[in-house]
């Protein structure tokens, strides 16, 4: 079984709140569903970024039937704005507010405004309709259907908590939130006992350590957790996030005190993941990219590396580093003055780099699947901007933007801002 990230909280007092604004200009159409026409929209995808942490949504203009409280007969039929979650590290997220204008794509001037959306949680696939009062329902669908077959603005805010954009967030953790000491405690005797060959491992006499290294890891690995989670079951009530937090907890100290020392070069990392993969081992293979992870976070990261440990997060489906790589080298795309010529010399090179790391599957797939999954980020991020803090715009995980202070009500651009805004923003198209 895969291990699951148990979620933590923001690490400070206060979440700040990042506020994201996307522009859908679009031409407004009706379409004929079977004997019925239809007013339907779908925007392109687009990413609210922060920290090289994605979530990816869409919006959808149609019109439907609106039940009324008295009875379905007297059901409406009214023009709505839906917001969809398509993508992202997590199943469920939770964004703080979303609001949204229609406006004219030539003047500018807003012809529609109030459509809302208090704190909401989102499943990955599915979507809910941005409110406006029930008074105004008729006036927006006069609207929008007054406009078909010409040109509408659409400009929507989506507010979402920083502690979201925390890549790590996103890994099993035991190091803050939901941590044992007794647990720990075990493991570390436990680790230490094999260390010494205090402890007899079944089955270990039946392989060949030197030709197979991973079978090792592989049995301590099991062992280690049934005994660990035997010891604490003695006393406490077994659980389904207990066993998971024994498996956490051996997992990053056995990294920690075993594996993360057959890691010098990048070879390693490489042979580390394979075998791990081969080996079933997705606790440890887990805390292996936490550890790239927290590496990337940490440092200035040379560019070179980044494309060498995105074409082995591809292969090997570490989906939390391909998602931080992704967002580092979108970046680089973006600030660069020709992003379609930065993005062919990326290609270049992630194809001779390809090479080097001797593949034996088909190489250009694998780099047209990355170079792929980045034009497509590329766009997505581009369409997006967000609030910026001139007090706070060191921040080196993300050149492009900071978060505003969740403390007070935070200033929103244009079209939502007011003159007195003492924040600026950063486009990204």
């Amino acid at each position: 079984m895969d291990d699951i990230a148990v979620p933590i909280a923001s690490t400070s007092g206060e979440d700040s709140v990042i506020s994201f604004q996307h522009p859908w200009t679009l031409k407004v159409c009706q379409r004929q569903i079977e004997d019925e026409t239809i007013l339907l929209n779908v925007s392109r995808p687009f990413s609210t970024s922060y920290k090289h942490v994605q979530f990816t949504w869409a919006l959808r203009l149609t019109d439907e039937y609106v039940l009324s409280n008295n009875a379905a007969v007297d059901s409406n039929r009214h023009v709505l704005l839906h917001l969809y979650y398509k993508e992202g590290p997590c199943p469920e997220v939770a964004v703080e507010e979303v609001r949204a204008q229609i406006l004219d794509p030539v003047t500018n001037e807003t012809l529609f405004a109030g459509l809302a959306l208090s704190p909401t949680e989102f499943s990955r696939g599915s979507g809910w309709p941005i409110h406006m009062e029930k008074e105004r329902r008729a006036e927006f669908t006069e609207l929008v259907h007054k406009k078909v077959d010409s040109n509408l603005l659409v400009v929507v805010e989506i507010k979402m908590k920083e502690s979201l954009f925390e890549p790590l967030n996103y890994l099993p953790d035991v190091e803050t939130a939901f941590r044992s000491q007794r647990i720990e405690k075990a493991v570390n005797k436990f680790v230490d006992d094999v260390i010494n060959g205090k402890i007899r491992i079944p089955d270990l006499e039946h392989v060949d350590e030197k030709a197979d290294k991973f079978s090792v890891h592989r049995l301590i690995f099991i062992y280690g957790v049934d005994s660990v989670s035997r010891e604490i079951s003695d006393n406490e009530q077994q659980s389904e996030i207990c066993e998971q937090l024994v498996r956490n907890t051996f997992a990053h100290i056995y990294f920690e005190r075993v594996l993360s020392r057959e890691i010098t070069y990048f070879d390693d990392f490489v042979t580390l993941v394979e075998g791990l993969t081969f080996a079933h081992l997705p606790a440890l293979r887990k805390e292996v990219e936490r550890f790239i992870c927290q590496k990337v976070i940490e440092a200035d990261m040379d560019p070179s590396f980044a494309k060498k440990l995105l074409l082995v997060s591809e292969k090997y489906n570490l989906e939390i580093l391909k998602m931080v790589i992704n967002g580092f080298l979108v970046d680089q795309i973006i600030g660069n003055s020709n992003p379609p010529k930065e993005l062919v010399n990326i290609t270049h090179e992630l194809q001779q780099m390809a090479h080097e790391i001797r593949e034996n599957e088909n190489i250009e797939n694998l780099v047209g699947a990355v170079v792929t999954d980045l034009q497509e980020l590329t766009r997505r991020v581009r369409r997006v901007s967000l609030s910026h803090s001139p007090s706070q715009s060191s921040h080196s995980s993300s050149p492009l933007a900071t978060p505003t202070n969740g403390s007070g009500s935070p200033s929103v651009p244009a079209p939502f801002d007011s003159p007195t805004s003492r924040f600026k923003r950063v486009s990204l198209a």
